[in-house]
């Protein structure tokens, strides 16, 4: 869902009378051969936490040494600790149900990662009722004039309680804590024009 002034009321009556789904992924890179390794989400209802999903993957391919310096998962750790990425897919969408704000941080990745990985485990998933909202569109619209955008940056700006850790759960719990706030700090009456 494009964040416009038509969209924002959606976008609100998820977060505050509905589900939300917040969501992170961690990959072994960034180019179409790469996967994800860990992937994390948080369920808010009516703006309440309800639970969290944090899983690693053990990935079919290798893991570039940038990336695994930024999130620090080895290939040794996710052989590990790690389940086949099909399970943990179909484990997503399960958690992920029906009816749904999906939200993530610069969601174009995450959504590409997440298609990418199911394409590659065969993995189809067919949710109904599930929009998506990109918290740094929506920090775009309602924080016009910011010097950056980052997760990071706006965890500062925000005073929100979080780290962008770079940790899947982490993220998501922080990405979150954005969310919320930015529809939070903008009532219902200023959202719409």
């Amino acid at each position: 869902m494009r964040v416009n002034a038509k969209t924002l009321r959606r976008i609100a009556d998820f977060a505050w009378a509905g589900r939300v789904v917040v969501f992170d992924t961690e990959t072994t890179g960034g180019t179409r051969d790469d996967e994800i390794c860990q992937l994390a989400a948080a369920e808010y209802r009516c703006g309440v936490l309800r639970q969290t999903l944090n899983l690693y993957l053990r990935p079919s391919c290798g893991m570039d040494p940038w990336a695994e310096a930024i999130h620090g998962l080895s290939l040794a750790f996710l052989e590990k600790n790690g389940m086949p990425p099909a399970e943990a897919l179909d484990r997503f969408f399960t958690f992920l149900g029906n009816d749904v704000l999906l939200v993530a941080h610069n969601i174009r990745f995450d959504m590409g990662m997440l298609r990418q990985t199911c394409l590659k485990y065969d993995v189809t998933s067919e949710p109904v009722g599930v929009e998506t909202c990109d918290s740094l569109a929506l920090a775009r619209h309602l924080r016009p004039g910011l010097d950056h955008y980052s997760l990071a940056a706006l965890i500062r700006e925000l005073c929100v309680d979080g780290v962008n850790s770079h940790d899947a759960l982490d993220d998501t719990l922080a990405c979150a804590g954005v969310f919320f706030t930015l529809l939070a700090d903008h009532p219902s009456d200023r959202l719409f024009f």
